[in-house]
């Protein structure tokens, strides 16, 4: 992982870089724009990269219990987190806990959220879709890297859920597994 870099640091690769642009002479506003790109990219690259929280959750999840528990997720999160939840902002579907928190997500100052809804258009899949996302976005926050959990919701009548808290478990991912209600 990169460390912050001072401004020492910065400015030192800064001037490495204007020399480049120098040297290749290359055109002011290309180089401006060149400048820029580069100055985005490092605060891209040494900016602590945010906690990743998966979702999942019953259907019937209430969404006061879903807020509160993502707000203790954030807390620890020192403000910052990344949130993938199986849910599709073009049909809202599916209801209860996805919902909660696709909507939390998006009205909470420092939380970025990324959708996967399941594909159940393809018909080979047939009922199966909504087990195969749930295991792909499980793999894909393991596969980033830096932290992350897997907050579920649980009901005696959430298969889903139940289903993707015990994959995560065989997987040995921290997992917070909470009532829905």
């Amino acid at each position: 992982m990169l460390k912050h870099l001072t401004p020492s640091e910065r400015a030192v690769l800064l001037i490495m870089l204007n020399r480049s642009l120098d040297d290749q002479l290359v055109p002011p506003e290309a180089a401006d724009h060149v400048r820029q790109h580069f100055k985005s990219q490092l605060e891209a690259l040494v900016s602590p990269r945010p906690a990743t929280l998966v979702y999942t959750g019953w259907r019937g999840a209430t969404r006061h219990r879903v807020r509160a528990d993502l707000e203790t997720t954030l807390a620890r999160a020192d403000g910052r987190l990344h949130v993938i939840v199986g849910y599709n902002p073009d049909t809202d579907e599916p209801s209860g806990g996805d919902r909660w928190t696709y909507e939390w997500a998006n009205h909470t100052p420092g939380v970025t959220v990324e959708t996967h809804p399941a594909p159940w258009h393809i018909r080979e899949l047939s009922r199966s879709a909504g087990p195969y996302r749930n295991g792909f976005m499980l793999g894909l926050a393991a596969g980033r890297g830096g932290a992350f959990e897997v907050l579920a919701h649980l009901h005696p009548a959430s298969k889903g859920a139940a289903g993707t808290a015990a994959y995560a478990d065989h997987l040995g991912l921290r997992i917070r597994k909470e009532p829905a209600t």
